[in-house]
């Protein structure tokens, strides 16, 4: 399985949502198409195969808007997460750099506990999640993600680095 790491890597998976319908004058109002939804389960499917077997994250930070909400259903129809966050900073034009603060931070304050985070599910939209794989990693690929893929960051709380180990382009 691809997703073995040292018992204290944490995985960050940075998602977009699916596929949604196309753009109006309220775009927080905007609804996965059945192809979002479809990419949405498939990514979900491919998560489990590859890094969440157990079918669980420690914690999920989505967006408020209806299309990441709507993606984080059709994945928690599969992954349960123990937390669930609604940010109104993983927004499209959200701050990158505020985002992997709040992230990171979450990441070592846990790290100690007795439920500490090893698996962190963020369901975003473009152009914040490019920028974020960028702040969490310390690079600045600025990498393209395709509508429901998922990019998988591999963080060590030792060293304080992010390694971008998978990228998901989905269907």
């Amino acid at each position: 399985m691809s997703g073995q790491s040292s018992n204290d890597d944490i995985y960050l998976f940075v998602m977009r949502h699916g596929e949604a319908e196309s753009p109006r004058i309220d775009d927080k109002s905007r609804q996965l198409t059945s192809l979002g939804r479809a990419q949405s389960t498939q990514a979900s499917q491919w998560l489990i195969s590859h890094y969440c077997p157990q079918g669980h994250v420690g914690l999920a930070v989505v967006s408020p808007y209806r299309r990441t909400r709507q993606t984080f259903d059709m994945v928690a129809a599969d992954i349960t997460a123990d937390k669930l966050e609604i940010s109104d900073d993983v927004v499209p034009d959200g701050s990158a750099e505020l985002v992997a603060d709040y992230l990171l931070a979450r990441v070592h304050s846990a790290f100690h506990s007795k439920q500490p985070l090893k698996k962190v599910l963020v369901v975003s939209h473009m152009p914040l999640v490019s920028y974020l794989v960028d702040a969490l990693c310390d690079s600045y690929t600025t990498s393209l993600f395709a509508t429901a893929s998922i990019a998988v960051i591999k963080y060590s709380p030792k060293t304080q680095k992010g390694t971008l180990v998978s990228h998901y382009q989905g269907l």
